[in-house]
């Protein structure tokens, strides 16, 4: 329902309004009760615990007229959702189409005003109320549902969730409603001439009984419905037959695959609950046994996050376990037994997809089954192992860069120009009376700009037969290096290029103060030459020196041990005779890197700390410092295909901060 005060909350920029969904009314609805199909009222349990909105508030649709089937159907989205006061609410907002805009029209000026909810029913109970001394009647209670869609009508089910008028009895969809199964009329699976016989079986029973709208029997009947076709109900109870006995065989399957105690077995069939109910509970008693097994030495218990979906609960259980077949950690768990090939088969399981004899086969449905889910369970487990790998490489790859450089954020990938405040050698005297002065922004600016890189990598139906850990470990992990790996090449491929800054000079020049005048091999002498230059760099013209230290001596790895000799030694090396004292002892910290040697053997460089001085930054996309994986199901190739990518960019921010002796 739309209501009076919520048209008040109608925003028409936004295309938003405010709606009422369910208000627990009384409603007809044919359910499963007592181990037959019944025509009985059923009310909504309209409580924050009864009402699972965490599908709906995650951009749930708004639907017209409740076809689920038809994308083109999607009018709009929500926003928010809540339970408050015995009512479900929520703020939806329609899409700005011309397919669309009819109905937003009719909304806005009020004529449309009914909305519907589609949920799926998980659990239901019978309840004996009085429904205001008309005397007592077996209500069905969905105690527990899961709201899935909003949709548009005509006429609501729920009296509620409508304009405020008499409306005649409640809509009839005509479903047989279990525990599990959902109560929007297009995501049953009855047989459509099933379900339109029992709707007509519905209107006749009107028709003859000339029933009144059971939310309020004070009401005139309905005009009584013309004389329907003759239904068959044996058919119906046939039907209703056939899908308890495919229920029954449906548990002892779930029950034979997951060890399901018997006892649990037992109470789901007498209790009638659906297969993929019974699938939920099993998992959750296979998860509780799985948790105490995994106590050990002093009472220490492992732990995994186990969520209510079972599908979930699989996919989470199927990740831990491989992952510590293949060496990265995770937990030991009943997973960790199966191969790639018979994991595959499991996913199919859950999902109640027979596979087929043939492994590639079985393994290439596995791929491409998806269910409800983007897509399917067993690509996604396989791809969050991969990313977990590509991860771990990235973090346990080598390098040296981030020592020295900064870290920064770019939101785009447009050139992007570090504009500097100014290194702010002194603050001026403010003398008595007199006011503040602003700093000025510096006229320098250095360009950086992001770049992707990043590579392909397949995991194929014939490395899950073959069980080949690899493409999910090593191959991964080796990506992830490559990542970082990559980003050392660019800040390297910076220090040694010398590019040229915002002024046109190069980054390394005698213009700078930060160029040896001629090239000299690591000595006490050259090294205070170069400490000395850094410290007397000045932020302006006549300004004060800033002091900057070197933190970091960046040397190629044919200098490396002369370094070490020079800044570990507490007495000059090069002293004949006598304990001279070494000057430069422990002035920076030594980094060695191959990279400077495939530019230069014999040159090196000073750079100070970047956490005091902007020396060489490296922005990341929206700060993500590591590699992302992407995946897509293979039509080119049988599998799956990943992507691992990166986005940087790197560039020098200021010359003061570095210096370069080319040696000799």
């Amino acid at each position: 329902m739309i209501q009076a005060a919520a048209l008040q909350t109608l925003d028409l920029e936004a295309r938003t309004v405010e709606v009422v969904f369910t208000t627990g009314a009384l409603v007809n609805h044919w359910v499963w009760h007592k181990g037959d199909v019944r025509r009985m009222p059923t009310r909504i349990d309209v409580t924050p615990e009864a009402i699972d909105l965490a599908f709906l508030k995650a951009s749930g649709p708004v639907l017209d007229s409740h076809q689920s089937w038809d994308s083109r159907a999607v009018i709009g989205v929500v926003e928010d959702a809540w339970v408050k006061n015995g009512e479900g609410r929520a703020v939806i907002r329609f899409a700005d189409t011309e397919d669309v805009e009819p109905i937003w029209q009719r909304v806005s000026q009020g004529i449309l005003r009914n909305v519907s909810a589609g949920f799926e029913v998980l659990e239901q109970e019978a309840r004996t109320e009085d429904l205001d001394g008309g005397g007592e009647i077996e209500v069905i209670h969905f105690s527990k549902i899961r709201v899935v869609e909003i949709s548009m009508c005509a006429v609501p089910a729920d009296r509620g969730s409508r304009v405020q008028s008499d409306a005649g009895p409640p809509l009839s969809f005509g479903q047989v409603y279990r525990p599990g199964e959902t109560a929007d009329p297009s995501a049953q699976e009855t047989p459509a001439p099933v379900a339109a016989q029992v709707q007509a079986a519905d209107a006749a029973e009107d028709a003859i009984k000339g029933e009144t709208d059971m939310a309020d029997k004070t009401q005139s009947a309905a005009p009584v419905a013309p004389t329907p076709t003759p239904v068959d109900a044996a058919a119906i109870r046939q039907q209703a037959a056939q899908d308890e006995r495919a229920r029954i065989a449906g548990i002892d399957t779930v029950a034979q695959q997951l060890g399901a105690d018997e006892a649990l077995v037992t109470q789901a069939k007498e209790d009638g609950m659906s297969v993929d109910a019974f699938r939920t509970a099993a998992v959750d008693a296979f998860a509780a046994k799985a948790q105490a097994d995994t106590r050990g030495i002093g009472g220490a218990r492992q732990t995994a996050t186990v969520q209510a979906d079972a599908r979930e609960k699989f996919v989470q259980g199927a990740e831990l376990g491989v992952m510590a077949r293949a060496g990265l950690g995770g937990e030991r768990n009943e997973f960790t037994g199966l191969t790639l090939s018979e994991l595959a088969r499991q996913s199919l399981d859950l999902l109640g997809i027979r596979s087929p004899a043939s492994r590639l086969d079985m393994v290439g449905m596995a791929f491409t089954q998806a269910g409800s889910h983007t897509t399917s369970d067993f690509a996604h487990i396989l791809s969050s192992i991969a990313g977990k790998a590509a991860l771990k490489g990235w973090e346990e790859a080598e390098e040296t860069f981030q020592l020295w450089t900064s870290v920064g954020t770019l939101t785009d990938f447009k050139p992007t120009t570090r504009v500097g405040l100014g290194l702010l050698d002194a603050l001026p005297e403010v003398v008595e009376g007199a006011n503040y002065t602003y700093g000025t922004v510096g006229d320098r600016g250095e360009p950086i700009t992001l770049a992707t890189y990043g590579r392909l990598f397949r995991i194929t139906r014939q490395a899950i037969i073959n069980d080949d850990l690899s493409m999910l470990s090593s191959i991964p992990m080796k990506g992830g290096r490559a990542a970082r790996r990559t980003i050392g090449n660019l800040v390297y491929g910076v220090l040694t290029g010398n590019p040229n800054m915002s002024d046109g000079t190069a980054l390394f020049h005698a213009d700078h103060n930060n160029l040896a005048g001629s090239g000299a091999a690591p000595s006490i002498a050259t090294l205070s030459a170069g400490r000395t230059a850094m410290k007397t760099q000045k932020e302006r013209e006549g300004g004060p020196s800033l002091n900057i230290r070197p933190a970091y001596i960046l040397s190629p790895a044919a200098l490396e041990t002369d370094f070490d000799q020079l800044i570990n030694s507490t007495v000059d090396p090069t002293a004949t005779k006598g304990h001279a004292k070494n000057p430069v002892a422990g002035m920076a910290e030594v980094i060695s890197d191959a990279r400077l040697d495939d530019a230069s053997a014999t040159a090196w460089y000073l750079a100070a700390n970047p956490a005091a001085f902007d020396t060489i930054e490296v922005a990341y996309l929206d700060g993500v410092q590591s590699p992302y994986i992407e995946q897509k199901t293979g039509w080119t190739s049988d599998g799956v295909e990943l992507k691992v990518r990166i986005d940087a960019g790197v560039a020098p921010l200021d010359f003061r901060t570095m210096y370069k002796n080319a040696g000799a």
